[in-house]
């Protein structure tokens, strides 16, 4: 071996003392590769589903909220925002039938009428399980009829001194009623179609001169106190709300007036007189006295409006000098002013010698007292 080779080979036994301690490095007799795996992990997500209920609201109601004047078979629709689960409710209760045009809408309709100037309360979308949702109240007010119609159904009645026949109906004022319904909220609201006439012959031309159709006068006025009184209102006159539905049941019941048609007039024309006409003709009269000079009775025509008996009076003279005495069967028709037809012991009868009022003598009081009840008109002329 040469020189050269030998020098390798030292070299190459000092490279192999680096792998260990003066030790010959041995050769790997053999190598594993790691496997490595190409499939990924499989994730799986879950994904909460909710349910939302759109809370039940009312999103239109006619009649409108404080509507007034609403006819007398007008409907109630209440409309959703989507299909509600039950009809809305109606108070005071009334009959008549509901009815869904569509999913989202309840449709009430009466069945008949309203009652005359009830003030109804609708109350929709009321709370559901589960669903906060404040109810909704809507509240409307019935028409009152009109005069004319009142005045119809009080002349069937007899609380005027006319009839009413309807077209086709029975002349008879008071067989009349055969022809209507027996249910107070199927009586017509509406002014029948028809005619008035007279009830009795010989009507005084003070009394006839008070008739307006369709217009509440003094003869309206004291024939609603009068049915007022029977039906156990106060006679204050006005038709509303009370004394229509009171009006309907009689015409529905035919509660005829019990009592004749009585009409007073004072005259002021020497000797001063006071008249009953009734049904048809004057079944009595008596000499009174009404105010004196300073103190006249005022002319024209009023109901009577209160009655009392005894009756403390109170007023003054026209002297100024004031008084309260104790009078007897006091019947005031012009309270504004006090004054009354009573009793009252005068020496005579027949001149002006009140303080306004028409006194008649004390053996007469009870008998006019009886002709002259609530409602009664009396016409003061000269």
């Amino acid at each position: 071996m040469g020189l050269t080779a030998a020098a390798t080979l030292a070299a190459a036994a000092m490279l192999g003392a680096c792998g260990g301690a003066g030790q010959a490095a041995k050769a790997p007799t053999s190598y594993t590769q790691p496997s490595v795996s190409t499939t990924q992990p499989t994730t799986t997500t879950t994904v909460a589903t909710t349910t939302t209920t759109v809370p039940l609201r009312v999103v239109g109601v006619m009649p409108a909220d404080g509507a007034k004047h609403i006819a007398a078979a007008a409907p109630v629709t209440v409309t959703h925002n989507r299909a509600p689960g039950s009809h809305p409710q109606i108070s005071p209760a009334t009959a008549g039938s509901w009815v869904q045009p569509a999913s989202d809408v309840w449709q009430f309709h009466p069945a008949g009428y309203w009652a005359p100037g009830t003030v109804y309360t609708v109350t929709a979308a009321t709370p559901e399980a589960g669903v906060t949702t404040p109810a909704t109240k809507a509240t409307f007010t019935i028409a009152i009829p009109s005069v004319l119609a009142l005045q119809q159904y009080l002349a069937m009645l007899g609380y005027l001194p006319l009839r009413f026949t309807p077209t086709g109906g029975d002349p008879n004022r008071l067989a009349t009623l055969r022809a209507e319904p027996a249910s107070p909220n199927q009586i017509p609201r509406a002014p029948l179609q028809g005619q008035f006439a007279w009830a009795y012959p010989g009507v005084p031309a003070t009394l006839s001169s008070l008739w307006y159709p369709g217009v509440a006068g003094a003869m309206t006025t004291g024939a609603i106190m009068q049915f007022e009184q029977d039906n156990g209102l106060a006679p204050d006159g006005d038709a509303g709300p009370q004394v229509w539905n009171a009006l309907l049941r009689a015409v529905a019941t035919r509660q005829t007036d019990p009592n004749p048609y009585n009409y007073v007039t004072v005259t002021e024309s020497l000797p001063e007189t006071l008249l009953v006409w009734q049904d048809g003709k004057v079944v009595y009269q008596t000499p009174v006295n009404t105010g004196a000079p300073g103190s006249a009775t005022p002319q024209g025509t009023w109901p009577v409006i209160y009655k009392q008996d005894p009756n403390l009076m109170k007023g003054c003279e026209p002297d100024g000098s004031c008084y309260q005495v104790w009078v007897r069967y006091a019947s005031y028709f012009l309270p504004s002013v006090g004054d009354a037809i009573h009793a009252y012991p005068r020496y005579s009868y027949g001149y002006p010698q009140s303080n306004g009022c028409v006194e008649v003598d004390p053996s007469q009081g009870a008998t006019v007292y009886g002709y002259d009840p609530v409602g009664t008109l009396v016409t003061v002329a000269g």
